[in-house]
């Protein structure tokens, strides 16, 4: 099980020993690239039923409409999303993690890059856990080339992937520009593992991702492999998630103990439940 009240004789290799333990009960799903059909865009871009969205400002997005869509898989048997509804769960451990709900702290950091005029022209950029792809529509409309990540394809096939084409109606542009992957974040670590960095990430940014304290060390893992060097991680959730375990501190206290990154809460909430965002540099 995976704890947060250190012992300092227990290392990080330890600890991911432990994690892949407990985890092998667990069938999580291998992460591959999703490409989208030659004929996607001619057959779907007309076709996309959407509302606009207005809560992060200077954007106007159109965002395909969650409720529909949920509707569609399950008229089309997707049992990881039938066992969820029939639960009425946002989460299923290693089966469906969440990704068809635009969750809070994502418009936290959308906001904050905003606020902060983030400069993304030439920038390679990864949305961790994208879902809608709020953050990465804004850093691709901003000039970066954009990866794509959720756990469930049906997520990147029927909510990210739609909305891309929404919003960024040139197709060669999106073939340039946007990549698109599913699965767990072990495996995604691994894909085309590369020590060049011009293949790794100027900025990775992650939402509500820190739920479970039992990922966290494929979430670090993901921030120390694929960051490049001078690159830049954020990382918004809640201070802590009630009923569930996870939260801001216990994440962070995972980063601090292995010393490979700096790490500074740079937003904080003013009202409601206490959300954050931490950014992660790596230590000169």
């Amino acid at each position: 099980m995976f704890m947060f009240n250190f012992d300092k004789r227990n290392s990080i290799e330890s600890e991911e020993e432990n994690k892949k333990c407990d985890e092998n009960q667990l069938n999580w799903l291998p992460a591959r690239k999703i490409a989208i059909p030659s004929n996607f865009f001619q057959k779907n871009s007309n076709k996309i039923e959407f509302t606009y969205n207005y809560k992060v400002p200077s954007f106007e997005l159109k965002l395909v409409d969650s409720e529909k869509v949920i509707i569609k898989l399950k008229e089309e048997k997707y049992e990881n999303i039938i066992e969820a509804e029939s639960q009425h769960s946002d989460l299923l451990p290693a089966k469906y993690e969440g990704g068809l709900k635009i969750w809070e702290c994502t418009y936290d950091l959308a906001n904050f890059i905003i606020l902060e005029n983030f400069c993304f022209e030439d920038t390679r950029v990864l949305d961790l856990g994208c879902g809608a792809g709020i953050i990465g529509l804004i850093a691709l409309l901003r000039g970066a080339t954009i990866h794509f990540q959720d756990y469930n394809a049906e997520v990147i096939e029927s909510v990210t992937i739609p909305n891309v084409i929404l919003n960024c109606k040139n197709d060669d542009f999106i073939k340039k520009k946007c990549e698109f992957y599913c699965g767990d974040w072990q495996s995604f670590t691994d894909i085309e593992t590369s020590n060049d960095e011009k293949q790794k990430y100027d900025f990775i940014f992650t939402s509500e991702t820190i739920y479970n304290p039992k990922n966290y060390l494929k979430l670090y893992k993901v921030f120390k492999e694929k960051l490049k060097t001078n690159g830049i991680g954020f990382v918004a959730g809640k201070t802590y998630y009630f009923g569930i375990g996870g939260g801001m501190r216990q994440f962070e206290e995972l980063v601090l103990r292995e010393g490979f990154f700096d790490i500074k809460i740079v937003w904080k909430s003013s009202e409601g439940l206490q959300r954050e965002i931490l950014k992660l540099e790596r230590k000169l």
